[in-house]
């Protein structure tokens, strides 16, 4: 074989296999898929580390013929990015926060709305009743959801202790521009809303130009907000159910590689995901304990307080379900009428 028919021969195979690749196994070419998924979350943290577990267990259980490859920290680009990147198939997953979700389906900004759902229990019992309906909505178009993630809950801090709606009012509350339903609603509510950028959020705090936050303790802790926010109002203010999302172009080619994997990575995936779950209510108290030692302050409302907050959603429900409607108003007599029955049995 002369030389330039050599380089064209293996130009051609270097081409091909960068969305392909092949093992040879018993004498046969076997097809190996790769499988790219962006994550905003950095790698040396607990959610970095059960992506990597989860990357392993794929490659154990399809003998490594479909290998998951992690783009932690971000490097794809924000949650609108990754929308555009999973439709041109540059990436093949990714981890969405429930902004993100709300893209493919936006009911499940219901899911999270302001002070319906309280405590993780009840997290838990809407979402064993709602979870198999969501994922039809999910999954009728060009996506597929491989793993929910119940990530904790919201909570607020501020500069000086907070404990009704009326003291909220008087401070300038941070918050993401992507968090669009979230502003609405604090919005309405009558809250002063400063959109940001998280990474300027401690620069402003520091400048006093916003005086509240609200984000999940964890982050709050990594980040050394409370050192600026140093009052934490200890309610849950909404539940982070995010998800793990495939393109189904992908998930077809997996089934087409073999007929048993894509049950057998399903399972695998929502185990370990579930189990991260049930890992993080302990690192929420460690890094609040973590905090307090440093000079948080836990600020308890009483019950009469708590109920102020519970009215403020309630005032705002008729606005939020008019005809431009934030929410889905099917979904949300539906998850009502669980945690009634809920409540009321415990």
């Amino acid at each position: 074989m002369n030389k330039k028919l050599f380089y064209l021969i293996l130009g051609a195979m270097l081409l091909f296999g960068s969305s392909h690749l092949f093992a040879q196994r018993g004498g046969r070419a076997q097809e190996v898929l790769e499988v790219r998924l962006a994550s905003p979350l950095p790698r040396d943290s607990p959610w970095g580390r059960t992506l990597d577990r989860i990357a392993a267990e794929w490659s154990r259980i399809t003998g490594g013929q479909v290998r998951l490859n992690i783009r932690h920290g971000g490097i794809e680009g924000n949650e609108a990015r990754m929308h555009l990147s999973l439709a041109s198939n540059s990436i093949q997953a990714a981890i969405f926060t429930p902004f993100g979700l709300s893209s493919i389906d936006p009911s499940i900004m219901t899911v999270t709305m302001p002070f319906l759902i309280r405590t993780e229990s009840e997290l838990n019992a809407v979402m064993n009743e709602i979870q198999g309906d969501l994922e039809t909505r999910f999954n009728r178009g060009d996506h597929f959801m491989l793993a929910w993630s119940r990530s904790g809950f919201v909570n607020l801090f501020s500069r000086e202790p907070v404990f009704t709606p009326d003291d909220l009012r008087r401070l300038r509350v941070a918050s993401s521009p992507e968090a669009v339903e979230m502003n609405t609603i604090f919005q309405t509510m009558g809250f002063q809303i400063f959109e940001t950028d998280w990474t300027d959020v401690g620069t402003r705090l520091n400048a006093g130009t916003i005086t509240a936050i609200y984000n999940q303790p964890a982050a709050v802790a990594a980040f050394q907000l409370h050192r600026m926010a140093g009052n934490m109002l200890q309610i849950n203010i909404a539940p982070v159910v995010g998800g793990v999302v495939m393109n189904q172009i992908t998930w077809r080619r997996i089934g087409e590689l073999n007929p048993r994997f894509q049950s057998e990575l399903l399972t695998a995936t929502r185990r370990i995901a579930e189990e991260f779950d049930a890992s993080l209510p302990p690192t929420v108290n460690d890094a609040v304990q973590v905090m307090s030692r440093s000079g948080l302050r836990v600020n308890q409302p009483t019950t009469a307080q708590e109920q102020l907050w519970f009215n403020e959603l309630d005032r705002a429900l008729p606005s939020l379900m008019g005809v431009d409607a934030l929410f889905d108003q099917e979904l949300h007599n539906r998850i009502t009428s669980i945690l009634t029955r809920y409540r009321a049995g415990q």
